[in-house]
């Protein structure tokens, strides 16, 4: 289907509900129906309370972030029946698909180069936001999303239209502090720095003086990246997404948590 295709490309999270077996009498024996975490809906599968039941699971399932097969019996006297008079069965796959990390690579040096690369295998979408034309191109970067190159470093990581989708990592040549004060203004998903405890406690301490809350510099990783040794430019890319996969399956967790409340 073209919208899920579109879909994809935007990264939305949804569930694609598609007829697989129809037997006897039913609403409908074809159907693809795509349904969004809120419940609402394009296309159908029959409707009624066959659909109902559908679009309740498919919620469920996007919550879950698993993909399933329902089965119905439309018959209100079978053993296990839901409430209709059909009399025929529904059998539906729903497929989830779920949102990725997006990620901004502030910063267009060696390490954002190696951290696209991995980007690019996992189909991560990331955008490269730097002060330098020479190196944030799209010859060194061919499938970022976008890149975002501005002398003035800030207007760069704005353009960037940060949201609860972006996990941002800093890796500039001297602007750091400029990213992270801006960054931290926006609901984003995750934010880390690479530094040594130095410039951590120099730059915090800097940015505490400009008015940034204790608050929101506690949401910096730094050191970041999982300890896993790592040495090597490609070791510490590797340990920088293990981080983000990490929080963002704990980010997915705690959303299901709020809404299952």
């Amino acid at each position: 289907m073209e919208k899920v295709a579109m879909l994809t490309r935007q990264n939305e999270s949804f569930a694609l509900a598609m007829i697989i077996e129809s037997r006897g009498s039913t609403p409908q024996h074809v159907g693809k129906m795509i349904v969004y975490r809120d419940g609402t809906i394009e296309g159908t599968v029959g409707g009624g309370l066959a659909e109902y039941y559908i679009i309740e699971e498919s919620v469920k399932a996007i919550r879950d972030g698993k993909s399933k097969i329902v089965e119905y019996k439309l018959n209100r006297h079978a053993k296990d029946g839901i409430q209709m008079s059909c009399g025929g069965t529904l059998k539906v796959f729903i497929e989830v698909y779920i949102s990725r990390p997006e990620l901004v690579l502030a910063g267009a040096g060696h390490l954002a180069y190696a951290l696209a690369r991995l980007a690019d295998s996992l189909e991560y979408p990331y955008c490269i936001v730097d002060d330098r034309v020479d190196y944030c191109t799209r010859e060194r970067f061919p499938r970022a999303t976008n890149l975002f190159v501005n002398e003035d470093i800030e207007e760069a990581i704005l353009a960037a239209n940060l949201n609860e989708k972006s996990y941002v990592v800093v890796v500039t040549k001297d602007g750091d502090d400029i990213v992270l004060k801006t960054a931290l203004q926006f609901p984003i998903a995750y934010i880390g720095m690479v530094a040594s405890k130095r410039k951590v406690i120099t730059i915090f301490e800097k940015l505490k003086g400009e008015g940034v809350s204790q608050e929101l510099l506690e949401k910096v990783h730094s050191p970041i990246g999982m300890e896993i040794g790592s040495e090597t430019t490609e070791e510490i890319a590797i340990s920088i997404i293990g981080e983000i996969i990490k929080v963002s399956k704990e980010n997915k967790l705690m959303k299901v948590k709020q809404l299952s409340r």
